[in-house]
């Protein structure tokens, strides 16, 4: 268990800065005019979840045939964002859930899964598999 937490440090400090940032109130936030952009908030969630599952599959140490390891991150990714979607519609009392933001965490793991495939053998991030 120990080796997995230091295999995907990276992506455990990530997925902590992540689930912060979505229970935190609203009312934490700065009010600005970047938050008129149409849809920004699902941009952001897109980015995010991108970022979070190329991190994640970068650190995965996965050699050959990595389809079946990937889909067990991406999915477990994508479940743990579900479960951060029913915290804000029960526990946060200022933050909505919405189904719109998953699936816009569900096209981020997915650009991120694009983006492992076509830049992640370039060696750019091989920190990541420190």
């Amino acid at each position: 268990m120990l080796r997995y937490v230091f295999q995907y440090k990276f992506s455990i400090l990530l997925a902590i800065v992540i689930s912060l940032l979505s229970l935190a109130p609203a009312s934490s936030f700065p009010v600005t005019s970047l938050w008129n952009i149409p849809h920004v908030d699902k941009i952001v969630h897109m980015l995010m979840y991108a970022s979070l599952g190329f991190v994640a599959l970068m650190e995965s140490r996965c050699a050959r045939q990595c389809l079946g390891n990937h889909l067990i991150i991406l999915l477990a990714i994508l479940l743990a964002s579900a479960l951060i979607e029913v915290l804000q519609a029960t526990v946060v009392l200022s933050r909505g859930a919405e189904l719109v933001d998953l699936a816009a965490n569900f096209f981020g793991l997915m650009a991120a899964y694009l983006a492992k495939r076509l830049i992640g053998g370039w060696g750019l991030f091989r920190f990541l598999r420190s």
